[in-house]
């Protein structure tokens, strides 16, 4: 009869414990989405203002940044080389809408990984023409030392044009 009341306090407690580590990581998985949610308000109001030094300011020192017929663009400096090429362009339009949806986010420890869709549309200045570009988004993620989490490598594809067009 001991025995039996030892073994159920032994599994009540394990049960208690269990519990407690399930709590503490769904706390830690929510504030790691919390974090990387700042990333894409960071990222979309950004984008949205072409304020292309905050944008750079979003990756990490190695980032890689792979785009369709472009060669690799590795760490912040090319990033930057990228980013003031991207500013010169924008110049030509204005944006009117940009928007991410990811349809997956998953955190591993200081590191996540998402994918999702974006949507993109920009007004020509010359001469008024809409343009609109959507495609895919996969990136990876890293968690910084403040707990602040910011790009480490990206990978991004226009869709091709519908003939619907």
């Amino acid at each position: 009869m001991l025995k039996a009341v030892a073994l159920v306090f032994i599994l009540l407690g394990m049960i208690v414990f269990s519990g407690a580590c399930q709590s503490k990581k769904t706390q830690n998985e929510q504030e790691a989405l919390n974090g990387i949610e700042e990333l894409h308000r960071k990222d979309i109001a950004a984008s949205k203002a072409r304020d292309f030094e905050t944008l750079l300011s979003l990756w990490t020192e190695d980032g890689v940044l792979l785009l369709p017929g472009t060669k690799p663009i590795i760490g912040l400096d090319a990033l930057k080389v990228y980013m003031d090429e991207q500013a010169k362009i924008s110049q030509t339009y204005k944006i009117i809408k940009y928007e991410h949806k990811w349809e997956e986010i998953k955190v591993i420890g200081d590191w996540a990984f998402e994918w999702g869709y974006f949507d993109i549309e920009a007004e020509m200045i010359k001469d008024g023409e809409i343009i609109r570009e959507q495609g895919k988004l996969l990136r990876i993620l890293r968690k910084q030392k403040d707990g602040s989490w910011k790009a480490a490598r990206a990978i991004g594809q226009n869709d091709e044009p519908s003939d619907e067009e």
